[in-house]
């Protein structure tokens, strides 16, 4: 009984994350850089305001910044996007 509320509940909050992030696509997110992906090391995440994970690709010297991206996908996990700002533009 017990397994059964966890895997409800965890399958409520899988749900809810992914209809969050289909409702960013097509959106621009300020994200802060952070660093290299971790599934890619040559592109970049960053995290939106809400705290949601975006990979692009973009040049290491973005790390550290505040950019705008253009949300492209959504995944179960995170985000897809493409860099917009004029200063990064030179990607």
């Amino acid at each position: 009984m017990k397994l059964q509320r966890l895997q409800q509940l965890q399958a409520a909050i899988e749900a809810n994350a992914r209809r969050i992030g289909e409702s960013r696509v097509g959106t621009r997110q300020r994200i802060l850089v952070e660093g290299p992906s971790r599934k890619d090391a040559s592109e970049l995440m960053g995290r939106t305001e809400c705290n949601r994970i975006v990979n692009f690709a973009g040049m290491p010297r973005l790390i550290g910044q505040m950019i705008d991206v253009q949300i492209s996908q959504a995944y179960p996990h995170s985000l897809r996007g493409e860099v917009v700002t004029a200063e990064a533009a030179a990607v």
